[in-house]
């Protein structure tokens, strides 16, 4: 046994030999074969891309180029959530843009203030929507109006003016999106929505840019029923949203085409007012809804791809994590319904499904299959003033990309 043993253990060193041979050789074959270099980084995550810029120029280089980018950001385009961007006191002088990593580390995330110098102050820029790695930002009523960005690699494009319609009284009524998928095409779309009336009915005015043709084009649709911008999402090639008349209304950016289909029966479709989340999550389109307004059970909706109905994907109950909180404010949250859905991440498989909730001033993390909970950070202690969920209006996505923009 023992003269086994030794001579295995001499094999195994003469093969870790050869092994540590082979790969600097490799290596070196890696590193001269551009093709093969790119195959393999376009796989790794786009943090560490940015930092192997400083391998070398050759690599400098190759990560720079736009349409590396556009590669790396369609091979990753179901890349997680990574943080989540939001502002305590939205519609107050005191707001604020907070940021919270999903992962609960106290990792320091980036801002917008490379902007500075672009914009009058990037403290006055105002983020709009996210949408796969890239985000909106208005500029108040100055100029440039909107701006996009790509927070990961501190990257911008200023949009041009809309037009005559440009008006400070249009910017101010209109809903805007940003409409992008890297999976199917490296260039996005921004779309203003406003109501207009006139004497044949009511429409939606909507102004669309594209990065594509670095220019704005406005159309006008037939107004449907009572759709309330504020539900509403890009996802499958569309803006979808839930209008107050039960109805779901999507228009499909491509065909610049507004469809409206009524809700299926089963399961019913609750009131705006009991709606707690509408979102995409992991190439999926969730509804998350309460039975009552001040109810902390509520179930998980996810749409069919052919949007023929809904199906049910969980049932939760939130009462358990009002353990974490003292008992004097464990009536105010079931009583008044204290939280708010900010963001649905999915996991490693399709019954991982984790939860990011504002509730009482404090950010958690709550997963559905394990019913485990993590803080992922505590305003309270920030001084900063909420009441109930309003603190939190909307959350927006940081998810790390490549996209040019």
């Amino acid at each position: 046994m023992k003269v086994y043993s030794k001579t295995r253990r001499s094999r195994r060193k003469l093969l870790i030999g050869r092994t540590s041979s082979e790969h600097s050789f490799a290596a070196e074959l890696i590193a001269n074969n551009s093709d093969l270099l790119t195959q393999i980084l376009i796989r790794v995550p786009a943090k560490s891309i940015i930092r192997f810029k400083s391998v070398s120029k050759r690599w400098l280089s190759l990560i720079s180029d736009s349409q590396f980018a556009s590669d790396h950001a369609r091979r990753n385009h179901h890349s997680s959530v990574s943080a989540l961007y939001f502002y305590s006191n939205r519609w107050s002088p005191d707001e604020q843009l907070q940021s919270v990593s999903i992962a609960g580390h106290q990792t320091l995330l980036p801002t917008l203030s490379f902007l500075d110098g672009v914009v009058v102050s990037s403290s006055a820029t105002t983020i709009e929507r996210s949408c796969n790695g890239l985000i909106l930002c208005s500029n108040g009523f100055r100029k440039p109006p909107y701006i996009v960005c790509n927070l990961t690699t501190k990257k911008f494009s200023l949009l041009p003016e809309i037009g005559p319609t440009s008006s400070e009284s249009y910017r101010k009524n209109a809903a805007a999106f940003l409409a992008f998928d890297p999976s199917k095409s490296p260039h996005y779309k921004v779309l203003l929505f406003r109501y207009s009336y006139a004497n044949n009915g009511s429409w939606v005015e909507i102004e669309i840019y594209s990065s594509q043709t670095s220019s704005w084009k406005h159309i006008y649709v037939p107004d449907p029923r009572d759709v309330p911008f504020k539900f509403s999402v890009f996802w499958n090639g569309a803006i979808h949203c839930i209008s107050y008349a039960n109805f779901h209304v999507r228009f499909e950016v491509e065909e610049e085409k507004l469809i409206q289909t009524p809700m299926p029966r089963n399961p019913k479709i609750l009131s705006p007012d009991k709606i707690r989340y509408f979102g995409e999550c992991g190439g999926d389109l969730l509804l998350i809804q309460t039975p009552q307004p001040c109810a902390m059970g509520f179930s998980i909706l996810q749409m069919h791809r052919d949007y023929c109905g809904w199906i049910v994907k969980y049932r939760v109950n939130l009462r358990p994590i009002l353990s974490v909180f003292p008992k004097t404010e464990r009536k105010t949250i079931i009583k008044c319904s204290g939280f708010k859905v900010l963001c649905v991440v999915k996991g490693a498989n399709e019954k991982d499904f984790t939860l990011v909730l504002a509730i009482q001033g404090k950010v958690i993390s709550y997963n559905v299959e394990s019913k485990t909970l993590r803080e992922l950070h505590d305003l309270s202690t920030d001084d900063i003033v909420y009441w109930g969920a309003s603190w939190c209006h909307t959350a927006y996505q940081f998810i790390e990309s490549l996209s040019p923009v």
